[in-house]
């Protein structure tokens, strides 16, 4: 994380926006990780019937280990796509408010798209009889949904809007000139 935090200080000029990028990888980790210690030692999914979802009563060692960078690289891809056209929208000018709502609107799609294909990809594991194999998926299917569908479309343009105009801090934005209009 802190190599992330590094590379995203130096491309954007700013400590607010690596602080943001590492706070919502945090959040999709720290999500994906509950969620499956609730499902494969808990056992809230059994009601399904399912026996990917089946409570095994322990986590393997290696799904959480192999998937950290994974998830990781995943999330900071859409990450830095998002934020990268918000960073461009807001060097054209656009308010704050602005370059957070066409940077959402602009990539959105994209990012939806490529979360949703991820998921199929990765879910394709789940008809293994392999529990390994089986935590993988889950892992990697529920963070690229996580990311795609909650942190990318909601919380990190709710997190652009509290930290307004200190986004960028402490690199100096050229003033807002235009406001939104697509």
């Amino acid at each position: 994380m802190a190599v992330v935090f590094c590379l995203m200080a130096f491309a954007f000029g700013s400590i607010v926006a690596p602080l943001r990028s590492v706070a919502t990888l945090c959040l999709t980790l720290s999500f994906v990780f509950g969620l499956l210690v609730l499902v494969y030692q808990d056992g809230v999914f059994e009601f399904m019937g399912s026996r990917a979802l089946s409570k095994v009563g322990t986590i393997c060692w290696f799904p959480p280990v192999m998937c950290f960078s994974i998830i990781v690289g995943l999330g900071l891809d859409y990450d830095v796509f998002l934020i990268s056209r918000v960073y461009e929208y807001r060097l054209e000018g656009y308010t704050d408010h602005a370059a957070a709502l066409k940077g959402v609107y602009m990539t959105g799609y994209i990012i939806t798209a490529a979360g949703v294909i991820m998921a199929i990809a990765f879910g394709g594991l789940m008809a293994s009889t392999e529990t390994i194999l089986n935590q993988v998926s889950f892992l990697l299917v529920f963070s690229v949904l996580m990311d795609t569908f909650i942190v990318r479309t909601l919380c990190v343009p709710a997190l652009l809007g509290l930290t307004d105009k200190h986004s960028w801090f402490p690199k100096t934005m050229p003033p807002a000139t235009r406001s939104i209009g697509f």
